[in-house]
């Protein structure tokens, strides 16, 4: 290791400009993760696949299609527990070698809560409702492990040529950093400034604290938190067969995350000999804090256009969200020697760190649905269209100009589909869906993010104003992990996630 106590006052005033806070994580990315969807909502319409914008006399309506609440016959107060167990395998590759390891997690908590009052008519119908539904969760967790003979996360905290300057005064030469992370990594040594390559003219004279052997990678990504939807909305027979709603929507929720990074030289092969500086572990950490809401307004008409078929069609404004992020950054090095550098532990160290508002705002959203009844068998069809390439990320004196212009090529529109079937017997009612949300990403890396949803359930009538229901969904899906990127032969890890929801309610109606 080079010293450089004589630097640090001197560096903290230079960089003190440099450093200021701006957006860490706000990418297209970001907006498809906060604004996912379950397909449905509640027991009914979870163990449906989500199907029911022709019209569904179900709370969940006010998600699908707010024109549905004219289809209730009566008043009806209903709630449920969700249960949500998520599978995840992750499998770390580098050129040489793989490893797999797989994770398990579980949460319980309030599925919905919802009220819908149905006005005593003489002609037609007219319905009022109020709901809050749980309408996605952030609940994951992916651990992955491997040995790497090929590259460091050290040599992804290395700086390019345009990201820091050599400013020199009486003492000598100092770097001024403009990237976060090769500031903390150089306050650590995880990299340092190398006087031979700065007299040797090297466009970038550092040094990466781990040079050769092989390294062991260990790591964790944590995702918590969930998304609910508070909703507002009534419906209205506007002509024979023909219901019309309207409901305003707000969401919101909170995202948690936060990654764990570790590395050993479990060789011994930087030793402080041969050029190496002693490097022995060193333990990276990142954490982001979101808390979100926002605001849309759906529509919706449902049409009977045969005593067994109904349509129906539904239009979502886009939603602007308001997005209150913290996040923080730790850096700890190890050394053989037995020196320990840590920065991100105190308030002072603030590089990397920091708080940031900004808005998404989300497509509008079109749907259409077909449903069929006969013989007590009913079979319903939906298709929704987003048109991801929409989406915009907005924040007062920032600007994110070149993340929409790439969000406008890196996104394509999509068309989700749903599909659900319900077979009534007695009191009994059984129930099966399908759902397919395609991934927008125009981007080829060979990661099918197609996600696809399978789902049953139940219900049981007790008498004329209790029922049971029980609605089930598994939802599968692929994803990519890149711990660190811009380093030749990063390692990959590739992830199969596997969640199962389990969703039981009761409904009372009056």
């Amino acid at each position: 290791m080079f010293s450089k106590g004589w630097w640090l006052p001197v560096l903290a005033l230079a960089t003190a400009g440099m450093l200021a806070t701006t957006a860490h994580a706000q990418t297209g990315e970001d907006i498809l993760r906060f604004t996912a969807r379950f397909p449905g909502v509640g027991p009914v319409m979870t163990g449906m696949g989500g199907a029911g914008v022709a019209g569904v006399d179900d709370f969940s309506a006010l998600f699908l299609n707010p024109a549905g609440l004219a289809y209730f016959r009566t008043s009806a107060v209903s709630g449920s527990l969700a249960s949500l167990s998520t599978e995840e395998e992750g499998v770390f590759r580098v050129p040489g070698t793989r490893n797999a390891l797989s994770n398990d997690i579980s949460d319980t908590q309030m599925g919905h809560l919802a009220y819908v009052y149905r006005f005593p008519t003489r002609r037609g119908s007219l319905a009022f409702g109020v709901a809050l539904g749980q309408v996605n969760t952030f609940e994951r967790d992916l651990l992955f492990e491997g040995r790497n003979p090929s590259n460091s996360i050290t040599d992804f905290f290395m700086p390019l040529p345009g990201e820091f300057t050599l400013e020199e005064d009486e003492q000598g030469l100092f770097p001024v950093f403009t990237r976060d992370l090769s500031f903390i990594a150089f306050e650590t040594f995880a990299i340092d400034l190398d006087p031979d390559l700065v007299q040797a003219g090297d466009p970038v004279p550092f040094v990466p604290a781990v040079t050769r052997g092989t390294v062991a990678q260990v790591g964790s990504v944590t995702e918590t938190g969930s998304m609910r939807e508070l909703n507002f909305g009534g419906a209205f027979e506007a002509a024979r067969d023909v219901m019309v709603g309207l409901s305003v929507n707000i969401p919101f929720g909170t995202y948690h995350f936060l990654r764990v990074f570790e590395e050993e030289d479990i060789d011994n092969a930087n030793d402080g000999t041969g050029g190496t500086t002693d490097f022995d572990f060193l333990r990276f950490e990142e954490r982001f804090r979101s808390e979100l809401v926002g605001v849309n307004v759906r529509a919706g008409v449902t049409a009977r256009l045969a005593p067994q078929v109904r349509v129906g069609f539904t239009v979502e404004t886009p939603t602007r969200y308001d997005v209150d992020e913290e996040f923080d950054t730790l850096l700890e090095t190890f050394f053989d020697n037995g020196d320990v550098f840590v920065y991100g532990d105190e308030a002072r160290e603030d590089a990397g760190s920091g708080v940031f508002e900004y808005d998404i705002v989300t497509p509008w959203r079109l749907g259409a649905g077909l449903t069929v009844e006969n013989a007590g068998f009913t079979l319903s069809a939906d298709a929704e269209f987003v048109d991801w390439s929409q989406m915009e990320l907005e924040a007062d004196g920032f600007s994110f100009a070149d993340e929409n212009r790439r969000i406008r090529r890196a996104y394509d529109a999509v068309v989700n589909a749903r599909l659900g079937v319900a077979y009534t017997l007695g009191a009994f009612v059984l129930r099966g869906g399908f759902a397919y949300q395609p991934d927008p990403r125009t981007a080829d890396d060979e990661v099918d993010r197609d996600r696809l949803f399978y789902a049953a359930g139940f219900g049981y009538r007790v008498n004329e104003q209790f029922q049971l229901d029980f609605g089930w969904m598994q939802e599968r899906f692929d994803d990519q992990y890149r711990p660190y990127v811009e380093v030749t032969d990063a390692p990959v890890v590739d992830e199969q996630v596997v969640r199962n929801r389990f969703v039981l309610g009761v409904k009372v109606s009056f």
